[in-house]
């Protein structure tokens, strides 16, 4: 993805136009009105099929919940789960393995959903005279659009919004128009509190769904909090080595147990340690049996999440002196959405798209 400018002068150059033929300013206005426009397209469709479904605007379902309490979760085979379970680990039994909140579900009957949000260096609406001469370093705020990556049998499909909320919105609208319901809804998060709190308030009619913490992040928040509360590397390293095995196998209790048991003299920060330990207290519900998963190969990660960010947003719009209005920002990231769905030539010939899953 190259720069306004860089697109406008190769412009200019096929159309044999002088320098000054189309500017990159031209270019950047007609982006984001067309960006808009697709977003607008998006909002409507999505309230139209709520209404049909007989949501709210805002995603509440009114109809009558005995329609999805219906939706029993499809599992694997439990044969084929304990066969598994056998060629996991010599150290666990199986029982121990088994003994997890988080089930095994069957890949053919859920759609696994990465979700996540990306900021970018936003502008400032105003430039003021006084923040201009003050010597005191200013903080940068940040534009933050969430994006969605759906995958269900072969098939796959990005979403983008500016907020949680209303992202969650086009996904529930998403797999109602495809006939999703029925599936397991499982969601991959990083864990963060407020994005698994709106999914599942977003998500309360649905009980066939569940969240899953991605590994890396699991991996990624141990270390920090660890480096952190404990005296020097070695410490931290001897930890790690007991309690990450114990988690790649689900056994999230034991490792808050391992934890709870440190020997004072090798902690220095009481609060940092308190702070991991209920950090695994509270995603317990979240945290599977990884390595049996993996042998089942089941899904684990929310890494496909993390490249959609990339690719839609993070490539283009994270440089060095880059910033972006809100506005400016989601545009973009939703017509490089639409481009990435193979949406893009209908939109721009037809002014919609079938907002479809895609092989």
């Amino acid at each position: 993805m190259h720069s306004y400018r860089t697109t406008a002068q190769l412009i200019n150059r096929v159309r044999y136009q002088p320098s000054d033929g189309t500017s990159y300013r031209t270019l950047q206005a007609n982006t984001e009105t067309e960006g808009a426009k697709l977003i607008d397209y998006l909002e409507t469709k999505t309230t139209h099929i709520l209404k049909r479904h007989q949501f709210s605007e805002d995603g509440d379902y009114k109809g009558a919940q005995e329609v999805y309490d219906l939706c029993d979760p499809v599992v694997l085979p439990e044969q084929q789960v304990i066969s598994a379970s056998d060629r996991v680990s010599d150290e666990y039994s199986v029982p121990e393995l088994l003994c997890n909140p988080v089930f095994f579900e069957d890949p053919a009957s859920s759609v696994n959903i990465a979700i996540d949000d990306v900021g970018v260096k936003r502008q400032n609406e105003t430039r003021s005279k006084d923040a201009a001469d003050s010597d005191k370093p200013r903080k940068r705020k940040s534009a933050y659009n969430t994006v969605i990556r759906i995958n269900h049998d072969g098939k796959r499909y990005s979403l983008v919004g500016g907020g949680m909320k209303l992202t969650l919105r086009y996904l529930i609208a998403f797999l109602l128009s495809n006939k999703l319901t029925g599936n397991r809804f499982q969601f991959f998060t990083d864990g963060h509190t407020v994005l698994n709190d709106t999914i599942r308030s977003c998500f309360k009619w649905y009980p066939n769904c569940g969240i899953i913490l991605d590994w890396y992040h699991l991996v990624k928040k141990c270390k920090e909090l660890l480096s952190m509360s404990l005296r020097g590397r070695l410490i931290r390293n001897e930890v790690l080595a007991g309690v990450m095995p114990l988690l790649w196998h689900g056994l999230t209790n034991q490792a808050i147990n391992m934890l709870k048991q440190i020997e004072p003299g090798k902690i220095k920060n009481d609060e940092k340690l308190a702070k991991l330990v209920a950090y695994l207290e509270r995603n317990n519900e979240m945290i599977p049996c990884y390595a049996l998963r993996k042998r089942l190969g089941l899904c684990n990660s929310s890494a496909i999440g993390e490249k959609m960010n990339d690719l839609i947003v993070s490539t283009r719009q994270k440089h060095n002196g880059m910033s972006w209005s809100k506005k400016g920002s989601l545009a973009l990231a939703a017509l490089t959405t639409a481009k990435l769905n193979g949406e893009s030539q209908e939109w721009l010939e037809k002014n919609q798209f079938p907002f479809r899953l895609a092989a």
